[in-house]
């Protein structure tokens, strides 16, 4: 009976994408937790403010990037049209410049402390509105898909952002992301908190969990909620 009413949600989900407009442009990205070196952690946060902006202006393929930090660290994101866009990315001014200070500036340095660490998902799905400036809450949930369940929650990430863009005007953007055959994540950025509170009493947010005992490991609680960490937008850019 789950199966199937699963099957139902997820067709409907399909229909809905036929008229949504959920970014479907976008199907590469880039994220990558940062640890500042002790006394650092303003240098750094102002490097990836003033990062943005050389983004901005010399990475036309970049068509999303965030810099985010909370207490535990900091983290870069960035999406792309296409795997060129990430190449052309790493190969650009602003990740030469994060290797020239990284020694100086984070915990690691370049080798181990991005590049290591560096992750580069598929977008399954995205919803990008509204103005990047005003952002200044963002979510990252990592899950597992239960064994045999990654495709079927693939599916359900797939279709989720045209449900996303019909009933969440305050969630103005949102990435379904696969980082391996069995991880996923979700990221979405908001305004303030009443975004958040809404993202999380919405439609996607309760299929979610009605259906997280089959699809995800660790179910709703341990593999869902346990996960969510926010973050502070400290800038943001999309074109």
């Amino acid at each position: 009976m789950l199966k199937h009413k699963l099957i139902i949600f997820l067709l409907a989900l399909l229909m809905l994408s036929l008229n949504a407009c959920t970014g479907v442009m976008i199907k590469e990205a880039t994220y990558a937790p940062l640890k500042a070196k002790p006394g650092q952690e303003q240098a750094l946060a102002d490097f990836l403010i003033e990062g943005a902006a050389l983004v901005s202006k010399t990475e036309p393929k970049t068509l999303v990037w965030a810099g985010l930090k909370n207490k535990d660290g900091m983290m870069i994101f960035d999406a792309f049209e296409d795997a060129s866009g990430r190449d052309a990315h790493f190969a650009g001014q602003v990740a030469a410049a994060l290797k020239d200070n990284a020694e100086a500036l984070v915990q690691g340095g370049w080798d181990n402390g991005v590049l290591a660490d560096v992750k580069n998902p598929k977008v399954l799905s995205a919803k990008t509105s509204g103005n990047p400036g005003e952002m200044k809450i963002a979510m990252f949930v990592p899950f597992k898909a239960k064994a045999g369940q990654a495709g079927a929650l693939a599916d359900f990430l797939k279709s989720a952002a045209s449900m996303v863009e019909k009933t969440e005007p305050k969630t103005a953007y949102w990435f379904a992301i696969q980082i391996s055959e069995e991880e996923f994540a979700v990221i979405d950025f908001f305004a303030d908190q009443s975004g958040v509170d809404a993202h999380f009493s919405g439609e996607v947010a309760a299929a979610l969990k009605a259906n997280s005992d089959t699809l995800i490991d660790g179910g709703w609680d341990d593999g869902v909620v346990a996960n969510v960490q926010k973050f502070e937008v400290l800038v943001m850019i999309s074109k």
